[in-house]
């Protein structure tokens, strides 16, 4: 949100809406084109002028926003501009350029690839910016197109001077800044943290281990919530580096130890995520590493490690004389699962695979990030292994928990909802097992957990609530099977477990009691169904949290809704209006408190439940088409914000489960894998429709001979034909 230079042909637009935002912005024209189609009455809009010097002073623009600029001046200016703009720059440059030319219009006078520009951006003292790969997809980087981006980041001054980009020549083959380097291996080394930052909770303690030069215990700072960041490795020219380069910040720091010797001062229980890239092959006893993980990460805490596949040569040992072992993927699962609970299993290439023959042959490929089916032994072709991991969070109920996600403000706004140490035997299931966003996506170990958590706990308590909801919407996704026990124990719950003395309990009783009916409708028991809504909208959730008045608010609509269906239009209105009083009533109660800090899921929560209502008004508005004019009834009742939200939600999973190349019973698609091909391909021909008019004619024109190409052989087909 600091000042912003846009430089570029499309300055104006950029400058335009980048004012809308409130973000003080002025732009610069090159190209005199360009600069007669400045817009009018923008501040400080586009001024036609010199590529260098820039008329502005140093380290005015927190970023600097280059499109369509560079490109139009000669190859030999192309340093000197990139150094103007480092000048004007305190920190961020996106970089954006094209890489074929044109036919018409000005000429493009430096035409390059993306390593090309790379390179030159790093010799003037620029790096990767930790979002680098959230800007440009891994896989994607494996075609230019017709324009690239490039996210860059100012080095520091210290930093800068200290080590020039000539110095990291030196120890290239064991140490690498890849955020100052280009190409495949950097992309794999940096797009692996970018991966790893995903699966970073809010608050997290993260440890880097075996951190080299740094930048990746940096991207995991610059892209996640996490509360610090600490790399440890055992170069101690590589932690001098790190913390001259990336340590300036109090969340972050850099310490030299060798593993796992150097992990023995940090606490039980203390780390929430350990991130270990291509080092379980550096230590001659990997298991006991993976021990000391164990120990450090807090229930629940996660690991993501990486080590690379079966890089053995004839002798069938690895010719890197650092490396202590040659790993395959039984070898790598079996050891992560002696200490963890794997939840996800990924292969990676940069540029190269062994191919599973057993011939020792390697072949070219091109760069891929894919998972692998969990339980699969077979040999892979994939350059390098990675698990995503977790601690067990079952036993943490001997384990003092600490909440690093919310403020002391947060938590007394919000109540009952946030008080998992006070209600709970074992509140490190929470983040695991329940919280979207944080439990883990696999549902099979969600199944394992709640399962094991439903032996161990005492079955009136908000632990077992927990689990016997997990179970059964994991039943409801036909995930997993509810025993008739288990149905038994929801319904026992539900209606003999007392809440007086956990309100804890009462969420749970809410919640099962709503997935029961969700469960009994999919059986088509809508009296039982109907009796259940109706349980949920007596029972009076707001004296829980607000957060909980989502269910009845869903609830009284579908309970509504079964009654109109059945008929009974004047009970399905009566359901309506008075849960659309009952669940705003209580809102308005909460929200009215004076000095109220509540945590953001509460305002996600209550937007939602706010959101059924707006639903059920609709649907009493409405209510008389629905037996002449059902259409009509639910293309205005069901209208909405939140219809929309699960449309592209269920559309975003598609895509992602299309992109991974895998299909819903985790077995890998071919066709699916070929979709993503061609999704990517689909997306480089709109990049390169859009470059300009003349483009498209050209590639118009194209398309026609090629039609009329192939007319032409098909006629000759069929007169060879006909003449046989």
């Amino acid at each position: 949100m600091s000042k912003v230079l846009s430089l570029g042909k499309t300055s104006s637009a950029h400058v335009a809406e980048l004012l809308k935002q409130g973000v003080e912005a002025v732009g610069l024209n090159q190209t005199p084109a360009a600069a007669a189609d400045g817009a009018d009455g923008i501040a400080d809009a586009a001024q036609s002028g010199p590529v260098a010097p820039l008329p502005f002073q140093d380290n005015e623009f927190g970023t600097v926003l280059v499109v369509d600029y560079l490109e139009y001046l000669h190859t030999d200016h192309i340093a000197q501009a990139l150094s103007e703009i480092r000048r004007v720059a305190q920190r961020y440059v996106w970089l954006q350029v094209a890489t074929t030319h044109v036919e018409q219009g000005p000429a493009r006078l430096t035409v390059q690839n993306r390593a090309w520009w790379e390179r030159m951006c790093f010799q003037v003292g620029f790096r990767k910016h930790p979002a680098y790969y959230a800007v440009n997809d891994y896989e994607g980087l494996n075609d230019d197109g017709a324009s690239i981006c490039i996210l860059l980041e100012r080095m520091p001054e210290a930093a800068e001077a200290a080590y020039p980009l000539s110095s990291l020549d030196e120890e290239r083959s064991l140490h690498m800044d890849m955020f100052r380097d280009t190409g495949t291996r950097s992309d794999a080394h940096v797009g692996r943290y970018h991966f790893a930052s995903k699966y970073v909770r809010p608050g997290d303690v993260v440890l880097d281990a075996a951190c080299g030069l740094g930048y990746g215990t940096y991207t995991l700072k610059g892209l996640t919530a996490g509360s610090s960041f600490r790399g440890i490795d055992g170069s101690a020219s590589a932690i001098a580096y790190a913390n001259t380069c990336y340590g300036q910040d109090q969340s972050i720091a850099f310490s030299e130890g060798f593993l796992p010797e150097c992990l023995h001062d940090i606490p039980d229980n203390s780390v929430d995520v350990v991130v270990c890239f291509e080092t379980l092959e550096h230590v001659e006893r990997p298991v006991d590493l993976l021990k000391e993980f164990h120990r450090i990460l807090s229930p629940g805490g996660r690991i993501i490690s990486s080590v690379p596949n079966d890089w053995s040569d004839e002798t069938g040992e690895d010719p890197n004389p650092y490396h202590f072992h040659v790993y395959d993927l039984p070898k790598f699962t079996s050891q992560m699962e002696g200490y963890f609970d794997v939840e996800h299993l990924f292969g990676q290439t940069a540029d190269r695979v062994k191919l599973a023959n057993g011939k020792c042959e390697w072949e070219k490929r091109p760069r891929q990030l894919r998972e692998i089916p969990l339980g699969r032994n077979e040999d892979v072709e994939f350059e390098w292994l990675l698990a995503v991991a977790a601690k067990s969070p079952i036993s943490g109920g001997d384990v003092p928990y600490i909440d690093k996600s919310y403020s002391s403000e947060e938590c007394l706004s919000t109540g009952n909802a946030l008080a998992f140490s006070r209600d709970y035997a074992n509140p490190w299931l929470i983040r695991s097992l329940v919280a979207m966003g944080s439990r883990t996506s696999n549902a099979l170990l969600r199944e394992k957990w709640a399962r094991q958590t439903l032996d161990g706990c005492a079955p009136d308590g908000p632990d077992a609530g927990a689990a016997l909801c997990v179970l059964a919407y994991l039943a409801l996704n036909r995930q997993a099977v509810l025993e008739d026990a288990l149905s038994e124990s929801i319904d026992r719950y539900i209606t003999a477990v007392d809440s007086a003395n956990n309100p804890s309990v009462l969420r749970w009783k809410v919640s099962l009691a709503y997935v029961q009916a969700l469960l009994s409708l999919s059986f088509g028991h809508r009296e039982a169904a109907k009796r259940q809504l109706q349980w949920v909208l007596d029972a009076n959730v707001a004296s829980f949290s607000v957060t909980l008045l989502t269910k009845p608010a869903q609830a009284g609509y579908l309970l509504g809704l079964l009654e109109a269906v059945d008929g009974d239009l004047t009970a399905a209105r009566r359901i309506w209006r008075q849960t659309a009083v009952e669940v705003q009533s209580a809102m308005a109660q909460y929200f009215s408190a004076a000095n109220l800090t509540p945590a953001p899921f509460v305002l996600r929560e209550t937007s939602t439940a706010m959101l059924f209502c707006g639903r059920i008004l609709a649907a009493d508005k409405y209510a008389d088409k629905l037996k002449n004019s059902p259409a009509a009834f639910f293309t205005n009742a069901v209208n909405d914000y939140l219809s929309e939200i699960e449309r592209l939600t269920s559309l975003a999973l598609r895509l992602e489960d299309q992109l991974l190349g895998r299909s819903k019973d985790n077995t890998y698609s071919g066709a699916l894998a070929s979709q993503a091909v061609q999704l990517t391909e689909t997306k480089k021909y709109v990049v390169a429709l859009e470059q300009s008019r003349n483009e498209q004619m050209t590639q118009i024109a194209e398309l026609r001979q090629y039609i009329a190409d192939l007319e032409e052989n098909r006629s000759a087909l069929m007169k060879q034909l006909r003449g046989r």
